[in-house]
Order: structure tokens, then C-alpha cells, then sequence
């Protein structure tokens, strides 16, 4: 049974969630949204606004013929900074995106490095937090399994093995969360195309670095217990890890794709599995269904569909684990 603080907090975010959508409401509309009382929602509301989270407007109401108060987020209240890096046929980047309350897009900058240390991240950082102070949260992706806030297994050789949740709160004294991208990319895509009650897979098959996954199953992202969960890079293809990496190459790719669909496929039995990077096109699942079909029955394969570009989906997979985060800590 949750206490009353938990209770307050789960309530603000029932409200968080209605307002989220971007448009005034007043206190009867967002009672009804919520399921919440009036007078429980006027009281949560005047805390909100008291600090600075929401706003309040007197504005005609049709629904009573007179004035009401109608809320919004305020866009001003926080921003939430948003890092990525990443590294695409040799060329090493880092994107940095500032959101706003709403999800709206405030800044965002691309710069691309010969070699990328977590000092140069840290670095980085410091220009973007000087023009946004009121970062709340530091939402950071990486091409690795994040454990525990430590880079292990990436892609980027310099940044193995650093602890960089810790170095960057030690610093700056704000809450940092990394995270897989894959698993970003995927919650976004669930979050933004508004999917429910279905299981997708996320396949991402970058130029010459391991491959990865991640799994969205009806709400909830399959992470494993060391953040490891979807990392088909290490499955057993025949051949070393070397060969492997030199096979990611178009057309050498495609056998090691379909392997991995698959076992993706046999495990997680999704309804649909999304496929990226740049050693796929859209003409190629044709073929990788086909024979992904002479192993599984018909009956069980899932959608197969193509996203050129998930960058959007990257970026908003970390505003709702921002929103998330926020909803289980306030």
C-alpha cells in the first residue's frame, strides 16, 4: 500500500500525463481525464503551480458560461538534455538535444570527434547546462550496454569501461541516467506511434559494428539483468567476432541478419519487427522474410517494417524515460 506522498505523487502524474498533450485544461476536464476528484485535482494543481511547473489562465468557459482557470505545462519550468554518441562508418559524433516540459525541441547540435573521451563529453556538456540552467535531468545514450552508469562493450574504444553516470553527477550535481540506445530508440517508437498492447523488436545493423535490439513488450522494456537483453552481436554465427564484424558489410551482411531474425523471431514472438541501419533497405525484407519463413511457420511471423531514420525516435525514447523517471522521483 503506498503511503500518502506516494499516493500525491502518483495522482501529479495522472495530471502530468493530461497535460502532456500540449493544450490547456481546466480542473473539471483534467477530473474527468484523471478519474480524480475536483477538489483533489484543485489541490494538486495549486501545489504545481505554487512551483512553477504549471501555469494558470482565466479564459471563457463553454462549458459553464463563465471564466475558468485553465492549465498548462510551463515551458520555462525545466529542460531536460538530451546526449548521444555514436560512431557510423568510422566517423565518431556526438548529438546534444534540449527539450522543453513538452517535448518540444529548444537546441540541438551534432559534433563530430576523431576520438571522443568522456572528458570531451563532459566538456560539451558544460556550454549546453551554462545556457539551460534549469536542466533537470541529463538523459545520455550510448552504443554499449550501460551498466549500473558504467560503459562496457562499446563501440567507441576510449570510452570502455568509464564510469560516466558518476563523473558527469560528480561534476554537475544533476541527475544523469544512461542507457543502450536501442533501448531509447525502441520506447520511443512505442511511445510516439502510441502502441499498446503489442510486442515490437527494434533490429538496428550499423556498418561494420555489432548489431543490437531492443524489445518493447506491451509497455514494459525487456532490458535484462545487466542491460544486456537484445544484443544479437554475440550470438553464435560459426565464425569469430573479427570475421563477423568484417561480414557487416553489404551484400555479406544479409545471412547474419536473417540468423538473428530468427532467433529474435523463436524467442520474443513480436508482433512486429522493425528494421534499421545502414546495411538494410526496405527492398531487403523481401528476401529476409522469405527465409526467415523456411524455419518459422507463417502463422507466427511477425510484420516486418522498414524506418529509414530513428533519430526522432531516439531522442523521444529519452523524454519518456525522462517523464518516467520524473513521475517515480517527485
Amino acid at each position: 500500500m503506498q503511503d500518502s506522498a506516494g499516493i500525491k505523487r502518483h495522482n501529479k502524474s495522472f495530471i502530468r500525463k493530461v497535460l502532456l498533450q500540449g493544450q490547456p485544461y481546466s480542473k473539471q476536464q483534467i477530473a474527468r481525464q484523471t478519474g480524480l476528484s475536483v477538489a483533489s485535482c484543485n489541490t494538486y494543481l495549486n501545489e504545481m503551480e505554487e512551483t512553477g511547473e504549471v501555469v494558470g489562465e482565466k479564459r471563457k468557459s463553454h462549458e459553464v458560461g463563465r471564466s475558468s482557470v485553465f492549465y498548462r505545462l510551463n515551458e520555462e519550468y525545466e529542460s531536460f538534455v538530451c546526449v548521444y554518441f555514436e560512431l557510423i562508418q568510422g566517423v565518431k559524433s556526438m548529438t546534444t538535444t534540449v527539450l522543453s516540459p513538452t517535448g518540444q525541441v529548444r537546441f540541438r547540435q551534432v559534433n563530430q570527434f576523431a576520438i571522443l573521451p568522456a572528458e570531451t563529453i563532459a566538456d560539451e556538456l558544460a556550454g549546453v547546462l551554462q545556457q539551460f540552467p534549469n536542466t533537470s535531468q541529463i538523459m545520455v545514450g550510448t552504443p554499449s550496454i550501460a551498466e549500473n552508469g558504467v560503459i562496457r562493450h562499446s563501440d567507441i574504444p576510449e570510452l570502455e569501461g568509464v564510469e560516466l553516470v558518476a563523473m558527469l553527477e560528480a561534476r554537475y550535481h544533476i541527475p544523469v541516467y544512461l542507457a543502450n540506445d536501442m533501448h531509447y530508440k525502441v520506447y520511443g517508437y512505442y511511445r510516439q506511434e502510441h502502441i499498446n498492447d503489442q510486442i515490437v523488436t527494434l533490429v538496428n545493423y550499423p556498418a561494420g559494428v555489432l548489431p543490437g535490439t531492443a524489445t518493447v513488450h506491451k509497455g514494459t522494456l525487456l532490458t535484462g539483468r545487466n542491460l544486456f537483453a537484445g544484443m544479437v552481436g554475440f550470438l553464435d554465427y560459426g565464425i569469430s567476432r573479427e570475421e563477423q564484424i568484417r561480414q557487416l558489410h553489404r551484400p555479406t551482411a544479409e545471412p547474419l541478419i536473417i540468423q538473428a531474425a530468427i532467433a529474435l523471431i523463436s524467442i520474443l514472438n513480436p508482433h512486429k519487427l522493425l528494421f534499421t541501419g545502414d546495411l538494410i533497405e526496405e527492398s531487403d525484407l523481401t528476401r529476409i522474410h522469405a527465409a526467415c519463413e523456411t524455419c518459422i511457420p507463417q502463422d507466427y511471423m511477425p510484420e516486418f517494417s522498414y524506418i529509414p531514420n530513428t533519430d526522432s525516435y531516439y531522442v523521444m525514447g529519452m523524454f519518456w524515460t525522462a517523464i518516467k523517471r520524473k513521475d517515480e522521483q517527485v
